[in-house]
């Protein structure tokens, strides 16, 4: 099996309180950075729009294909 079958079968089990709540974590990971690391708050906001459009494309086109 397959590092990729694996967690295809995981997230099955998966609802949608699981995921949002996996979000917030996630969200709360990325301001705990910010604010151990203050010089991550000094990026410009041009690169985190095109860091989000890049990840982002993907799954938006698979949810509208």
């Amino acid at each position: 099996m397959s590092l990729g079958n694996w967690a295809s079968e995981k997230t099955k089990k998966l609802d949608c309180l699981d995921l949002s709540l996996t979000k917030i974590s996630c969200f709360s990971f990325g301001v705990l950075l910010a604010i151990l690391i203050p010089s991550l708050t000094e990026i410009n906001v041009l690169w985190i729009v095109a860091v989000w459009l890049l990840l982002g494309a993907r799954p938006i086109y698979r949810f509208f294909k």
